[in-house]
Parts: C-alpha cells; structure tokens; sequence
C-alpha cells in the first residue's frame, strides 16, 4: 500500500484540494519536530498524526519523516525510504481512506434507518419522471458519439444509479474507472464491450463492469438504447486517494 501511495503522488494524480490539505497537515508536523514542541492535535489530522509519534522514537525516524515530508512538497525528487518508514506510510495511506468513509461505516454499524423521504412517492422513479437531472452529455460525430447521463433523484451514500441513452447507431466513450458498475438494460439492443470481451444485449438484460475495466456501450439498433447504471460511486469517490474526477471518465489508450 506504502509504493501505491508515493506511487499515486509521484505521478501527480492527488487532487490539488487533497495536496493542499495533506500538505497543510505535514506542514504542521514538520514545524513541530524542527522546533521541537507538540503540534495542537486538533489541527493535525489523524493520518499526520502517525507520521509524528514515529518521529518522535529516535533522532534517526525524526530525519525519515522529515524527509517524506519534503519528497511530498517535490515529489519528482529521488527518494530511498526504509522499510520502517513505509510501514507506517502503509499507516498513513489507509488511515487516510478510512477517514474518508468513516462517516459511512459508522452510519452502517448504528443500524439505523436513512430515510429522509417526505411522502412515499419520493423513494420511486421512471424514465420519464420531470426530476431526472442531466448530468453529462457528449456528442462527437467523427467518433460515433452520441449519448446522455441522467442521475435519479434519489439520496443515497454508496449507490449512485444514472440513466444513460445512447442515439440509434451511435455509442459512448471507450473508458474506464474505479467503481464498479452493473448495467441493466431497459430499452433498445446493442453490445457491450469490456476489456477484450463482447456481448450482445438487449431490453431485460444485465452486464457487469469490473473496476477499471476498458468499457463501451454500442447501440446498433434504430432506437435508442437506454440502461440504468448502478455503481458504488459514493463509496469509490471517497476512498480513492487520487483526482478522481480527472480518472473516473478517463478515456483508454
């Protein structure tokens, strides 16, 4: 886990926000061990936190630390960790998610209803319900492209359900990203293309799309092929440690 993350900011795929808040935190730690006094713990996030109290077990883990600090500010330069100080990187790495999704899990273990509808008719949808939001549209002739993402009005932290809609005889981006997703086809026929494999499908069928899988979905029919998407997007975008929205429709090479 330590290399997947020197790995992840060594090519730069942490988000500006997410550079300046770990950053922020480093930075704190770093001022507290060079001057030697005690960082204020409500200003340190948990993660910076297991980076200090390794420092603080010799003058030797103080200098290591220090030095990953520093590689973090300019990534580009050469770094030769010990294995000491990529174990509590690893630490670091997976605190870091946690935090991210600890908001989720906490709320899963209370075991308490999420329910936050006002009247029954908020907790079902249609394609043709007025509150579908559009929430992307790509349109490239030269390419064959041509289609529309819908997200349903539902509230919900883990599931992220869309409606795509791919014009007669056109598809969407070859692409991939790291949530998961199930397609389940409602209307129209046409193939589904995952990594090196292809399938034909059509209205009542289900394909699935495996993290990080190269995918495209082909409508060669004379009308419009139309499946909801089911992914794990709320849990996906929390716990990647990256630009996710630079990766989540990145297209293949």
């Amino acid at each position: 886990m330590s290399q997947l993350f020197i790995k992840t900011v060594k090519s730069k795929r942490i988000s500006p926000e997410e550079q300046e808040f770990i950053g922020a935190s480093l930075e704190l730690v770093s001022n507290a061990l060079q001057n030697n006094t005690i960082p204020n713990a409500n200003s340190i996030i948990g993660t910076a936190g297991i980076l200090y109290i390794y420092a603080l077990g010799s003058d030797k883990q103080r200098d290591e630390v220090l030095e990953f600090i520093n590689w973090f500010k300019n990534p580009e330069s050469e770094n030769n960790f010990s294995n000491d100080l990529l174990s509590i990187v690893s630490k670091f790495f997976g605190e870091l998610q946690l935090e991210r999704i600890g908001d989720i899990l906490e709320r899963i273990s209370l075991q308490k209803s999420l329910t936050i509808a006002k009247k029954s008719g908020e907790l079902v949808s249609s394609l043709t319900d007025t509150t579908l939001q559009n929430l992307y549209q790509n349109k490239v002739d030269a390419l064959n492209i041509d289609f529309t993402v819908a997200i349903l009005p539902f509230q919900m932290e883990v599931l992220d359900p869309r409606i795509v809609t791919v014009q007669p005889g056109k598809a969407n981006e070859m692409h991939r990203h790291a949530h998961e997703t199930v397609f389940i086809f409602l209307k129209g026929q046409g193939k589904v293309l995952v990594d090196d494999f292809e399938n034909d499908v059509k209205a009542g069928d289900f394909a699935l799309i495996p993290r990080w899988c190269n995918h495209q979905t082909v409508n060669n029919s004379n009308e419009e092929l139309v499946f909801l998407a089911v992914a794990d997007f709320g849990l996906t975008g929390k716990s990647f440690v990256g630009n996710y929205m630079k990766t989540a429709r990145m297209k293949s090479v």
